[in-house]
């Protein structure tokens, strides 16, 4: 049996919006990999899960979770499902596991960046700034500009030269540089990251518990 912390279901809530299937493995980590491969996030979670748990639709389980009050405890007995109960057991759900092979998911090796060339920090309050602003602006791209000292985060569109934008200074650089992000991509879970850009075009977003690959767009 296991008690399932709000911060284990709130990583998952964002997880499923990466891809809304997973394979939980053994051990203390949750990973998950888009279906485009292009966003790659790993966290280190409170639990210790003792079995493969394939799940195919994750909202779904997600919404069990939430339909209890308090903590929902898990038990992996079984090996065709998952039965997730109240912390007394005086009620259930039986959430059947899902085939592992139809669900896309991270490569068993290790992956991080072939090459670390920019860094700055984005703080949690930026980030929903950023968000605020996205929705505002409406404009698909969010690049990272260095120029005469300093590293602009910009919301724009990158195809359009007369389309609203945003920014926001995030740091200080000798370089000058441009790398851009589909804003669609960036599914972070909310809170501040050591941000760490790949000339390969991928990036970086780290935080204590949890870890964001992300591919950039390239420059044309």
């Amino acid at each position: 049996m296991t008690v399932i912390s709000k911060e284990t279901i709130d990583l998952l809530q964002n997880f499923s919006t990466i891809n809304k299937s997973i394979v939980i493995k053994p051990g203390n980590q949750i990973q998950t990999l888009s279906l485009n491969k292009n966003i790659l996030a790993k966290a280190k979670v409170e639990e210790t899960f003792d079995r493969d748990m394939a799940i195919y639709d994750l909202p779904s389980l997600i919404q069990v979770f939430n339909l209890f009050e308090g903590t929902p405890v898990i038990d992996t007995a079984a090996d065709q499902h998952l039965l997730i109960s109240t912390p007394a057991g005086r009620s259930k759900v039986k959430f059947f596991y899902s085939d592992p092979d139809i669900i896309v998911q991270p490569p068993e090796k290790d992956v991080d960046l072939p090459t670390e060339d920019v860094r700055f920090r984005l703080e949690a309050p930026v980030l929903q700034q950023i968000r605020k602003a996205w929705s505002i602006c409406g404009v698909p791209d969010l690049c990272l500009y260095g120029h005469n000292g300093v590293m602009n985060l910009s919301l724009t569109d990158k195809k359009n030269e007369t389309s609203n934008s945003y920014s926001i200074e995030v740091g200080e650089t000798d370089d000058e540089f441009c790398y851009c992000f589909k804003m669609e991509n960036l599914k972070l879970y909310n809170q501040g990251y050591d941000v760490t850009i790949s000339k390969h075009n991928v990036a970086r977003f780290e935080a204590d518990n949890v870890k964001y690959l992300i591919a950039l767009e390239p420059n044309n």
